[in-house]
């Protein structure tokens, strides 16, 4: 019975690697755009851009594509960027929290207001982190 148990923990975190290495891979092309409308909108308004979102969109989109091979390999070394995925995603709210308590107009709460999306990908990461946690503590993760 356990290893039937083992077996589908160690699937369920292979396949859910292989949709991370997918999700990585669009968000770093959402990055990848963000840069580009940062840079537009600085030539067009001649007024220096805040790339702190498209920074931490890119950093984010890396761990997950590292974090999702690492799973999909069923391999241990993936709770480093778990680790490091999950304390991006940490520092990123602190950060915006700041800004947000700091803002002096409406304009600059709303920019650094946390998408919904993104504390929902904070609470998935915290879920995948804990069961990949439990895979590695009864040699699921290799």
């Amino acid at each position: 019975m356990m290893d039937a148990i083992a077996l589908s923990l160690e699937w369920l975190l292979r396949c859910f690697g292989v949709f991370w290495v997918l999700g990585g891979a669009l968000t770093m092309q959402k990055a990848r755009q963000a840069h580009f409308l940062d840079t537009a909108l600085e030539a067009i308004t001649q007024e220096k851009e805040d790339r702190l979102v498209s920074r931490f969109i890119f950093i984010g989109g890396i761990l997950t594509l590292l974090s999702g091979v690492g799973l999909a390999f069923a391999s241990r070394w993936a709770l480093i960027p778990l680790g490091l995925l999950t304390g991006s995603q940490v520092l990123y709210f602190a950060i915006q929290n700041r800004r947000f308590t700091q803002a002096k107009t409406e304009e600059d709460q709303e920019e650094a207001r946390i998408a919904p999306t993104t504390r929902n990908a904070f609470k998935l990461t915290v879920v995948v982190v804990i069961v990949a946690l439990v895979a590695e503590r009864y040699g699921i993760l290799q």
